[in-house]
């Protein structure tokens, strides 16, 4: 029999209330497991903010009649354990939220029962409320790591722990009526890493997981320690057993699905493996022409498995390859005299033109797995994947390697009394 992988530790939300005397108060409602019927969360690498769906109900009997008084920007707050073995009072994942929508409300004989409850944190809709126009990096420029910090902690006012990658990046330059959030991405594309050694290309990822928010270098997100070994078809399994996690604390499973796999044609479009960008600078009226090529960018990027490229690549040339034909001819017209101020890169193009295939590469192979166990799993790890063909027993390396935690989508039904836990995967490998 599965051991049990969810226990509700507390749900409360805060409704407005009146008293006796009419004036209008707040009240917080404590709930119990008898009123979640789901429990839905999602951290996604490409997302600013993690969501949570709670399904609740209201019986006929039950006083507290919560569905009623719901209308919207109610302050939630859900705490709750897998009760992991070896882990003081589990792994505990504690959320402060606020609804911002009820759905699939169901009425029983005038009365509401159940409701789907959509929340977020509150840094979400002070992000949605701020719309952003001033000097960043005024001066000599600032770094991009610090003006992530300050809108987090400055404009957005969140009390949420923030991860950063130092970044060699000053810029100064003016922003439009962005929203924090916005401003952050688009500092992402153009953040080279400050540590290490060797080349470096631009992009960071900006996103947040149970730990909090996180400005991440790809190139040290990839470089991460193994923090699990997911084993797939390692032993045969019957019905009756328990496929879930051995004493070493692997995670054994028997279902791995690629659902991605490296699309030649859509990569020549995009101009991924060779490609020319046009460009003119409105500062000065500068014209420079900026190739790319696949077979000299891909050794010198850091990767998750030192693989080489199949030799067919070579026939989309390279500086040792005597040049080669584009796929693609892209033209980018830009004024770098807005952030001028601030020392960039003297390759600012050659640098935006890597951050785009960067990102690409990053999300180039997906894979999706399913389990149930301790929720110690988070977006942003890296994970070493043991794929084992079902019949022989071989292990497949091409499937097999390091792969990273690109979303988390947890699930827990009433009915089963379990957390279910659907992983999705991501690795930078061509070969």
């Amino acid at each position: 029999m599965k051991k049990g992988n969810f226990r509700l530790v507390k749900l409360s939300i805060g409704v407005a209330s009146v008293d006796e005397t009419g004036t209008d108060g707040f009240s917080v409602i404590e709930l119990t497991s008898s009123h979640l019927l789901e429990l839905h969360y999602i951290e996604d690498i490409t997302m600013s903010n993690c969501l949570v769906m709670i399904k609740i109900n209201d019986t006929n009997n039950d006083p507290i009649q919560i569905l009623n008084r719901l209308v919207g920007m109610e302050p939630v707050e859900v705490v709750w354990t897998d009760d992991a073995t070896g882990v003081p009072e589990g792994n505990m994942i504690k959320q402060e939220l606020v609804v911002y929508d009820v759905k699939d409300r169901v009425i029983k004989d005038g009365k509401q029962s159940s409701a789907m409850l959509y929340c977020v944190s509150i840094d979400a809709v002070r992000n949605s409320a701020t719309k952003i126009s001033r000097r960043f990096g005024l001066g000599g420029g600032a770094k991009t790591h610090n003006m992530v910090e300050d809108l987090i902690k400055g404009d957005l006012k969140s009390r949420k722990r923030i991860i950063v990658d130092n970044a060699t990046t000053k810029l100064s330059f003016v922003s439009p009526y962005w929203d924090p959030y916005t401003i952050i991405s688009w500092l992402a594309w153009r953040s080279i890493e400050e540590a290490g050694s060797g080349d470096k290309s631009a992009g960071y990822l900006f996103f947040e997981n149970v730990d909090g928010y996180n400005f991440r270098s790809m190139d040290r997100l990839v470089q991460q320690r193994v923090s699990r070994i997911i084993n797939v078809n390692l032993i045969e399994m019957g019905e009756d057993q328990d496929p879930i996690e051995d004493s070493n604390n692997d995670i054994n499973i028997q279902g791995f699905t690629v659902s991605g796999t490296s699309d030649i044609f859509r990569g020549i479009n995009l101009g991924s493996y060779a490609s020319t960008t046009f460009t003119l600078d409105m500062k000065d009226f500068k014209y420079e022409e900026i190739p790319f090529f696949i077979n000299d960018f891909y050794p010198t990027m850091k990767k998750l498995n030192e693989r080489p490229l199949p030799s067919f690549y070579k026939k989309f040339g390279g500086k040792d390859l005597d040049g080669g034909r584009p796929t693609r001819i892209m033209s980018k017209v830009m004024d770098t005299a807005m952030y001028t101020e601030g020392t960039y890169t003297q390759d600012l193009t050659k640098q935006l033109s890597q951050s785009m295939i960067r990102n690409q590469m990053f999300f180039n192979q997906s894979a999706t797995f399913e389990y149930e166990g301790a929720q110690d799993l988070k977006v942003g790890q890296v994970v070493d994947v043991n794929k084992f063909n079902a019949r022989s027993g071989d292990k497949e390396e091409k499937i097999s390697g390091k792969y990273i935690i690109g979303k988390i989508y947890r699930q827990f039904v009433s009915e089963r009394d379990m957390m279910s836990t659907r992983v999705t995967l991501y690795r930078d490998n061509l070969a």
